[in-house]
């Protein structure tokens, strides 16, 4: 019976993944097309045409699924979105960054797919975008390489021996005696100052190009709180003598012109909102000093109060598609 998929109806998992699946990568496969307008080096030329046909075929995917189920296609990003011919706004430095980003948010939402999805036509589709991606991270970890742009995390010095837990001053945060930071702490906030520098570069310039007084200014107030979190972890980090990536801000150009629809620009922070959160759980799971835990708390609450902002603005234009829900069986009222 698994291998008839025509009598297997789609679970809420399986149609979850693949309705935010879609979504996320019709944006960054516009946003690639974009990019591939405007690019200079030929080595990132032809790795973002790559990328852009890797995302092309996925989308295609998708689509063949929504319409062997029946299933309405979502609207997500289209070519009306993204206007090719405008300037460029984002350096070449900047899309390998961008797309080492996206690539690593797929890659997580991938997997948890397959850990979720049943059937196994879904589980084999989820598998192809997990190879493809893993390929596409393999390419842009060895041009960031091959190009000095790649900052490596912090190095530690081998243990000479496995140590165990002594005491409860483990787990503490708030004295002058903080004990160093774990190898998975170190880590955490490492990335978290690397996402956070790629999201404040993109919204700086999304700022230059809206013409929305309202969206210029969320999009200031989240460039705002992405410096404030790629300074508060950076401090972290120096304290203990841990490098630091480097920033991007300097990627932007200077164009007003906007190759985006500002239905795009916004729908994008959104999705970058939903990861920069699920990044943020997963690091408070992996830091057990409760200085770090209860900043990623505070932290949650300030990305979650930002995101409510945006979804309200999402909805007053129209721009925000519903997910899929349950059908309300209620009886009609007497």
């Amino acid at each position: 019976m698994e291998n008839s998929h025509e009598h297997i109806r789609l679970t809420s998992a399986e149609i979850g993944h693949l309705w935010s699946s879609y979504l996320f990568e019709t944006s960054v496969h516009h946003m690639f097309r974009y990019f591939s307008v405007h690019v200079d080096d030929p080595d990132i030329a032809a790795y973002v045409e790559y990328c852009l046909n890797t995302s092309k075929r996925h989308i295609h995917r998708y689509m063949e699924v929504f319409k062997k189920e029946q299933f309405p296609i979502p609207r997500g990003i289209t070519s009306k979105d993204i206007n090719t011919k405008a300037p460029r706004l984002f350096s070449d430095v900047f899309y390998l960054h961008y797309i080492d980003g996206m690539a690593k948010f797929a890659l997580n939402g991938f997997s948890l797919a397959v850990a979720e999805v049943t059937r196994k036509d879904i589980r084999g589709l989820f598998h192809l975008h997990i190879d493809a991606f893993q390929k596409v991270t393999e390419m842009g970890k060895r041009l960031l390489l091959e190009k000095g742009i790649y900052s490596r995390p912090p190095y530690i010095s081998t243990p000479e021996s496995i140590e165990f837990v002594k005491s409860g001053h483990f787990f503490d945060g708030f004295t002058n005696e903080k004990r160093p930071l774990t190898v998975m702490e170190m880590n955490q906030l490492f990335q978290n100052v690397r996402s956070n520098a790629l999201g404040k570069a993109l919204l700086k310039g999304f700022m230059q190009v809206t013409h929305d007084k309202k969206l210029c200014s969320y999009f200031e107030k989240g460039k705002l709180l992405a410096n404030k979190y790629v300074t508060m972890f950076s401090t972290i980090l120096l304290k203990e003598d841990c490098n630091v990536p480097s920033t991007y801000a300097s990627e932007v150009m200077d164009t007003t012109i906007s190759p985006f629809s500002e239905r795009f620009m916004l729908n994008h922070v959104a999705h970058l909102i939903t990861y920069g959160t699920a990044n943020y759980g997963l690091s408070l799971a992996l830091s057990p000093r409760k200085d770090l835990a209860l900043m990623y708390v505070r932290l949650m609450g300030e990305v979650m109060t930002y995101a409510g902002d945006g979804a309200k603005l999402l909805v007053k234009h129209g721009w925000l598609e519903q997910p899929p829900t349950k059908i309300d069986h209620k009886l009609c009222d007497d």
